[in-house]
């Protein structure tokens, strides 16, 4: 009996991730974000160039990272976003009330959006395969094995930014909660970010008491925010990669699991919880 639940929640996870799927694919949306991608990466890359024809020097080991470090950032924004209205659009449609009444089950609806997401990741894999192959070959920078590690990396990062837009999104009723929730949230880990940056760039002798006092606070919630968003899992990728540190490296892609499977177990829970309606 058993057997048979778990192989019915297997084909209907299937069923919702290849529906989702084949509906994402057919739109413009995901293919004009990636394209933009590729304009910022390009941008970067030519900016680069210019200063080593300017200068004469190559100015760093991995030319290539960089620019997929932004462009994975920009394709996460947007399936952060996809992630994030996936739950709540279809509790305002009404239909997953409708889909509840089949054999769709809490966990078989959210891994089959995880599902999905993650497996339009690796269509955007694929272009950037092309794009960085084509761009080794047109400008002599390597495809190295760091740059394949990077690409690596940015899946289980990916991961993250799907699992904490899944999150979002079944803690929220409307759409449009979703998107403020997601867009405020995001918004506070850059201010806290930037607001260390800019406090710790201040000259020590200039800085009163209720600044530093401010400064140590937000070092300490840096540190939480570092391990809350899921952006901060792609960076630190890329900083092993850059330091050559594969148990650190290894070390980030376990974090990037635990923290994808605790995101969904999460998810799954709430909406058990609060219902179809919650």
């Amino acid at each position: 009996m058993a057997g048979k639940e778990l192989s019915l929640s297997i084909h209907t996870m299937k069923a919702l991730a290849k529906r989702d799927l084949y509906s994402t694919l057919s739109s413009w949306g995901i293919y004009i974000t990636t394209f933009v991608s590729f304009v910022a990466s390009s941008f970067i890359l030519k900016n680069f160039l210019g200063s080593i024809k300017g200068d004469d020097i190559l100015i760093s080991a991995d030319p290539l990272n960089y620019p997929l470090f932004i462009s994975t950032i920009i394709i996460s924004f947007y399936l952060a976003l996809l992630s994030a209205i996936s739950i709540s659009r279809e509790k305002d449609q009404g239909t997953l009330e409708v889909l509840f009444y089949g054999p769709v089950s809490s966990s078989s609806y959210i891994l089959g959006k995880y599902i999905k997401n993650i497996l339009t990741y690796f269509v955007v894999v694929l272009f950037f395969l092309v794009y960085f192959w084509g761009v080794s070959l047109l400008t002599n920078m390597g495809f190295s094995s760091r740059l394949g590690k990077a690409i690596l990396t940015s899946i289980f990062s990916v991961s993250c930014v799907i699992s904490f837009g899944l999150f979002i999104s079944s803690l929220t009723k409307k759409m449009r909660n979703s998107i403020i929730w997601l867009i405020g949230v995001l918004i506070l880990f850059l201010a806290v970010e930037v607001g260390q940056t800019i406090l710790l760039g201040l000259p020590q002798g200039e800085v009163s008491s209720i600044l530093t006092y401010l400064s140590d606070t937000l070092s300490v919630v840096s540190r939480g925010a570092n391990w809350i968003s899921p952006f901060s899992y792609l960076s630190r990728g890329i900083d092993a990669i850059s330091l050559d540190n594969s148990f650190l490296w290894g070390l980030n892609i376990l974090y990037s699991i635990i923290y994808s499977v605790i995101l969904l177990v999460l998810s799954i829970s709430i909406l058990k919880r609060k219902g179809v309606r919650g």
